[in-house]
């Protein structure tokens, strides 16, 4: 086999794996489980801002699990692989290091793309059968009735897809340096929450009132560090007439498919001289 074929045998052996899990099976079941929970407040009749609650519900389930199912299955197949000494096995064959990186990656990357497909098409579920009602009021009222615009739920659900690799693709950049499982859980979700926070860190460092030094130093951290919410269009993309600009999601996309290869070959580099 080429490289780009034993890169694809190991990603489909890694995915069927992970859909296997059954930490898989229960995030999907406890994220519908929360998502479909925003419904019972319907009753406190929250009009047409009810939609944009179940919006940000379903969207904060997504990126909350979507993250703990990224970083979790990431090390544990990851150190599945060494602790059973099958990556002896396969790097004693025809496989680079690097193959067996970008496998475990593709592999994890397209679990979490079926995860986000699923959260998404629940989301758009719970939006759609409650804006009929929801529309019949505001006409009864005489005020704008709801938008919902499903393309841009399809967009949205892309970015998240991008934001869950870039947080996976840390993940594997720290696995390719960790001991142990748990430091590598530890570190990772540490390195993600940062990541999370980083534009907020940047914003704080970089005002008028700091240090040059501070803002220097903010601005180099924030080229450097992933700034995932920038992925965070939800919201104007589903219910806002106006929409995105489509250069702000452009932007938002090229980040993410900037960093992901850019975490994947830092992590190829760590793991090249790594003993197994």
């Amino acid at each position: 086999m080429n490289s780009l074929s034993r890169i694809r045998w190991i990603a489909g052996n890694t995915f069927v794996e992970a859909l296997r899990q059954r930490f898989f099976a229960f995030l999907i079941l406890l994220c519908g489980v929360l998502a479909a929970s925003s419904l019972a407040l319907r009753s406190f009749r929250f009009g047409q801002s009810e939609l944009k609650f179940i919006a940000d519900a379903g969207f904060g389930v997504l990126f909350l699990f979507g993250s703990i199912l990224a970083i979790v299955m990431t090390v544990q197949l990851f150190f599945s692989e060494l602790d059973n000494r099958t990556a002896l096995t396969l790097l004693a064959k025809p496989v680079r290091r690097f193959e067996f990186l970008f496998g475990k990656f593709f592999g994890i990357w397209a679990l979490l793309g079926v995860f986000t497909l699923l959260i998404g098409a629940i989301v758009a579920a719970l939006l759609g059968a409650r804006l009929p009602e929801l529309s019949t009021a505001a006409e009864a009222t005489g005020t704008l009735p709801p938008h919902l615009d499903f393309g841009g739920l399809g967009v949205f659900l892309i970015l998240q897809w991008l934001r869950l690799g870039v947080a996976a693709g840390v993940t594997l950049l720290v696995c390719s340096f960790a001991r142990t499982f748990l430091y590598a859980v530890i570190v990772s979700t540490l390195a993600v929450l940062v990541c999370q926070l980083q534009s907020v860190a940047v914003a704080a460092f970089s005002g008028e009132g700091n240090a040059g030094w501070a803002r220097a130093l903010a601005g180099g951290l924030g080229c450097v560090i992933p700034d995932l919410q920038i992925f965070d269009l939800g919201v104007p993309l589903v219910l806002d007439v106006k929409g995105v600009a489509a250069a702000v999601v452009f932007s938002a996309a090229g980040y993410g498919v900037l960093y992901v290869p850019a975490l994947l070959l830092l992590a190829v580099f760590l793991f090249s001289d790594r003993e197994i």
